[in-house]
């Protein structure tokens, strides 16, 4: 009979330390199109820190793209701004290949695009 209880409460340790053991981490994507000339963009990066980058498209086809790993519940944001009338902007946050939320913008020079939430939980 003794034996039956090592062998349940084995079975219960191994169920429960693989429970633990499972992340709950999602892949996230920022990616911004779309512009015709340059643009300063600022997004939350994978150690949370704030990043300012200035992109050089070379035409509206070229995308930008940065990618982590980010706990679900962890904010997400990236911002940018473009100063070509001509120009315009689409920022989209993918989480796990799928389109979270995006925004876009055309021949708006004077306000921010901002795209941000947080990752979703399962």
């Amino acid at each position: 009979m003794k034996s039956h209880y090592k062998i349940v409460i084995l079975a219960l340790v191994l169920l429960f330390s693989g429970a633990c053991n499972d992340t709950n981490q999602k892949k996230v994507t920022y990616i911004s199109s779309g512009a015709i000339s340059e643009y300063q963009l600022q997004y939350r990066n994978d150690r949370q820190e704030m990043v300012n980058l200035k992109v050089t498209p070379e035409s509206a086809s070229d995308k930008w793209k940065f990618e982590f790993m980010a706990d679900q519940g962890e904010i997400v944001y990236i911002s940018g701004n473009y100063k070509d009338i001509q120009s315009s902007l689409l920022i989209q946050i993918l989480v796990d290949g799928k389109v979270y939320k995006q925004g876009n913008s055309q021949a708006d020079t004077i306000k921010y695009l901002t795209v941000s939430g947080v990752v979703p939980y399962n």
